[in-house]
């Protein structure tokens, strides 16, 4: 059975992701990545915390502490992420998602992970004029350009289920959509973070062919079990 790793477990997605794997039998412990010392029990109050083992690690060195504690095959999930609002700057915000997404990548590749997923965004793109979707979109090209044995990329559009944090436009729009989401096709179709969490795992370890890119849609599918 392997172990999982999660960074960015204390966010929305992430702690649906630390739940999700802690509930199946195919994972023997979850290793719970964070910078501040955790409660559990209340973080994560629907997770078996028998199999839970809370990683407190200086950020500043993610990469060599990382490495140091992911044992060889483990399955590594990404959930980390801010916004600029949060972070209070551009260069702020591109240093947690693209610098230490990318840190923990590297690691993941020194300790010989069997897979790696990474939440991004629907859009993300390189090239893109828009900050955020072009952050995005160079992490991802970053991490394929390690070469690791496996990678996807979750894709989600508009999250539901976020806690209050300050995205007044997700805000905003999850209200507008909310009526008329059933009849929206499933590539714009707004995701909950729960769903996100559900298809990641069930790629990763349910051996449904990987591609590089999850796509909203694909998440979608993922999350119904189709």
């Amino acid at each position: 059975m392997p172990t999982a790793i999660v960074l960015g477990a204390t966010g929305a997605i992430g702690q649906h992701l630390v739940t999700q794997l802690s509930q199946r039998d195919e994972v023997e412990s979850v290793i719970v990545v964070t910078r501040r010392e955790l409660d559990v029990a209340r973080e994560f109050p629907h997770a078996n915390a028998s199999r839970l083992q809370p990683a407190l690690l200086d950020f500043e060195r993610l990469e060599a502490e990382v490495a140091e504690r992911v044992p060889a095959g483990a399955m590594a999930f990404v959930a980390l992420g801010t916004t600029k609002k949060q972070a209070g700057s551009k260069a702020a915000f591109r240093r947690v998602d693209h610098g230490l997404v990318l840190a923990f990548a590297r690691a993941c590749k020194a300790a010989g992970v069997s897979r790696l997923a990474v939440v991004t965004t629907h859009g993300a793109n390189a090239r893109s004029s828009i900050f955020y979707n072009r952050v995005k979109g160079e992490v991802e090209r970053d991490i394929q350009a390690l070469g690791l044995p496996c990678v996807f990329f979750a894709r989600p559009s508009l999250l539901l289920g976020r806690p209050q944090d300050g995205r007044l436009a997700e805000t905003w729009a999850s209200a507008v959509l909310a009526p008329a989401v059933r009849w929206l096709p499933l590539t714009l179709r707004p995701i909950s973070v729960e769903a996100v969490a559900a298809g990641m795992v069930k790629v990763a370890l349910e051996e449904v062919t990987p591609s590089i890119v999850q796509s909203n849609a694909a998440l979608h599918r993922l999350s119904m079990g189709s």
